[in-house]
């Protein structure tokens, strides 16, 4: 974060009272309504962040110079039952090598069907969704391999979404609008020229 930024108070939300996950985030301003904009170190892609999502060093976020980044963050929300998890990795292979970043996908979250191929003004989206139950908790996993149209790179985008009670009333995971949520994530993604 930048110098004249620090001796400003902090917003609070749980993405910059993380000390971690604060230093990742370029401002403290908004770029729409709850997310701040994550431009990797990469300096090939930027994102939309939660601003109440956080992550920690690694293992949860790895970077290999300018051509390999993984982040893991979690959005949780005690008082509302739910648990957002995100996982993002990103690479320098983009278009040309779909099939097998598709396969490494799958593989990940145990997803054996199709995927609906999606055209944004400067990218393709390779998108799918499933779900799964494990010791009674059922996650809705909603994920897509992401490609520059202009340059080889690519984004593996999983987000997953679970009550962390399920026993609880306020256990309401509208699926439909978990899948809008995100689409509207896979669809922020922008990659920066070369």
């Amino acid at each position: 974060m930048k110098k004249e930024e620090d001796s400003r108070e902090l917003p609070n939300t749980a993405a910059f009272q993380d000390e971690f996950t604060r230093s990742l985030l370029d401002s403290p301003e908004q770029v729409e309504d709850g997310h701040y904009l994550f431009e990797s170190k990469t300096g090939g892609y930027s994102m939309l962040w939660p601003k109440n999502a956080v992550t920690d060093g690694p293992p949860f976020y790895q970077r290999t110079k300018d051509s390999f980044e993984k982040i893991i963050f979690n959005d949780i929300n005690e008082k509302e039952n739910y648990n957002y998890s995100f996982s993002t990795t990103y690479s320098t292979y983009g278009e040309s090598a779909v099939e097998s970043s598709l396969g490494i996908l799958s593989d990940s979250v145990s997803y054996n069907g199709e995927y609906e191929k999606i055209e944004t003004d400067k990218t393709h989206i390779y998108f799918a969704k499933s779900e799964d139950t494990y010791a009674g908790i059922t996650t809705y996993f909603f994920f897509g391999y992401i490609t520059s149209k202009e340059s080889q790179k690519g984004l593996e985008y999983i987000f997953s979404t679970e009550c962390i009670d399920e026993s609880k009333l306020t256990c309401n995971i509208d699926i439909k609008k978990g899948e809008e949520k995100a689409l509207h994530y896979l669809k922020s993604v922008k990659f920066n020229k070369e």
